[in-house]
């Protein structure tokens, strides 16, 4: 298993990609109205993707809004990623992901990108969105910022999402329990 064999000072993180579309939400929003008030073919003011890491070493997340999420993207992240976590200081980056087309089991350019930038790479299981912790930081994103958005734009958006998860890293009991790496990362660095 990764977590033990994680050198002292390495980090194990697990990233995802979420597309954002900035339109009205509204799902928690209630009216005594008959009809819908939002119109279901609703014009979208926006789309973006949310890349995200979690850290599960300190339980904090890293982020950045990218236009597409091909493996340009996904290898702009990774360089990204290499300097809030620099080679000297950081023994060794293992990195936990799905297989989506653009991640380094199925994209030759991010399997390069990341051996250059000397990252190591675990995919999970196809389907298995649950073995992710970074699913539940999208899942607290949809919920507290997009369920109650009628943003303008996306860079509006984008504001309100770094807000939320620069607040969710201050807090003490952001860590997201993974049940497979046995309470290790819950309780490790409290």
């Amino acid at each position: 298993m990764a977590w033990r064999d994680l050198p002292p000072g390495g980090v194990l993180g697990f990233f995802d990609v979420q597309p954002i579309t900035v339109k009205a939400y509204g799902g928690r929003r209630y009216t005594a109205a008959r009809r819908l008030v939002l119109d279901r073919r609703q014009k979208t003011r926006g789309r973006f993707y949310l890349f995200l890491l979690y850290d599960a070493t300190t339980g904090r997340v890293r982020w950045q809004f990218r236009p597409g999420k091909g493996a340009v993207d996904v290898c702009a992240f990774m360089r990204r990623m290499r300097r809030w976590y620099p080679a000297p200081r950081v023994p060794a980056v293992w990195i936990v992901l799905d297989q989506d087309p653009a991640h380094p089991c199925r994209s030759g350019a991010t399997r390069h990108q990341m051996r250059a930038l000397g990252l190591h790479w675990i995919s999970l299981p196809k389907a298995s969105p649950d073995d992710n912790p970074a699913e539940a930081v999208f899942s607290d994103v949809q919920l507290m910022v997009l369920d109650h958005s009628n943003d303008p734009d996306a860079p509006t958006t984008q504001r309100r999402i770094s807000a939320h998860l620069t607040r969710r890293n201050r807090r003490r009991d952001r860590f997201i329990r993974v049940r497979y790496l046995a309470d290790r990362v819950c309780t490790k660095h409290r």
